[in-house]
């Protein structure tokens, strides 16, 4: 696991960062070869994690695998997003986060997760201390949708009498947000890069919270591109939650 001080490190060194003058008004972006953006915050994020942790003893071994810099999946690995939810960055929305994933082999199960929204503060990683509830809760189940497949109609057709929908941005900080229960599940049904979901899949993982497509329950990340449609739940809903993923 990360340090907590080097944690804490990194996180004043973003959100110094963040205090930059005029950031947003002139925030600097640039198109890759895919078409999507990165900004000056995603590069300086990037940076400032890889210095902060590759220079470590004990992560000497591991291969660094970045949205912005990277080109074999290679384990063990540190797996970065500096910002999942960039669009939403750059209109100055608060959903969007870091995500630091620390995993010595392809298993979801054992690995470290770092989830931090520079703009709310939520901070939620593995080092921190928790004690799981006995039970859950019955009742009406509450799940998170990415906004843009709630905009373009893919839930408008789901009956809601038995769970509530609200659409919210970022795949990582939503994940962020289900470990730290403000949710039943969140589903999504495109594809995402491991990136996007490695940390947040650790965190629910060890509250019990699994991975599944349609099925059965994905325990592995070993693959740059994971295809959806993908549902992250606790396994005594899965039954009654299946039929979002279709087929």
């Amino acid at each position: 696991m990360v340090p907590i001080e080097i944690q804490n490190r990194i996180k004043n060194q973003i959100l110094n960062f963040f205090k930059k003058e005029n950031l947003f008004k002139n925030l600097q972006t640039q198109t890759k070869v895919d078409n999507t953006l990165v900004t000056e915050i995603d590069l300086f994020i990037c940076k400032t994690i890889k210095s902060e942790i590759m220079g470590l003893k004990e992560f000497g071994n591991y291969h660094y695998f970045s949205e912005e810099d990277h080109s074999e999946l290679n384990f063990p690995a540190l797996i970065l997003d500096p910002i999942d939810g960039t669009k939403g960055l750059i209109s100055g929305y608060p959903d969007c986060s870091v995500s630091l994933a620390l995993m010595k082999d392809e298993k979801i199960s054992g690995g470290w997760g770092w989830i931090f929204n520079p703009f709310t503060g939520f901070d939620l990683s593995s080092s921190q201390a928790f004690s799981k509830a006995p039970n859950i809760p019955e009742g009406k189940l509450i799940g998170m949708v990415s906004r843009s497949e709630w905009n373009r109609g893919e839930f408008q057709d789901i009956n809601q009498n038995n769970f509530s929908l609200a659409p919210k941005g970022s795949i990582a900080f939503k994940l962020g947000l289900l470990a730290a229960g403000a949710a039943d599940f969140v589903i999504t049904k495109r594809k995402k890069q491991i990136w996007d979901v490695a940390a947040g899949s650790i965190l629910c993982s060890e509250r019990d919270i699994l991975l599944f497509n349609k099925k059965s329950q994905i325990e592995t990340l070993n693959e740059k591109v994971l295809n959806g449609p993908m549902l992250w739940c606790k396994k005594e809903h899965y039954k009654d939650l299946k039929f979002l993923l279709g087929g």
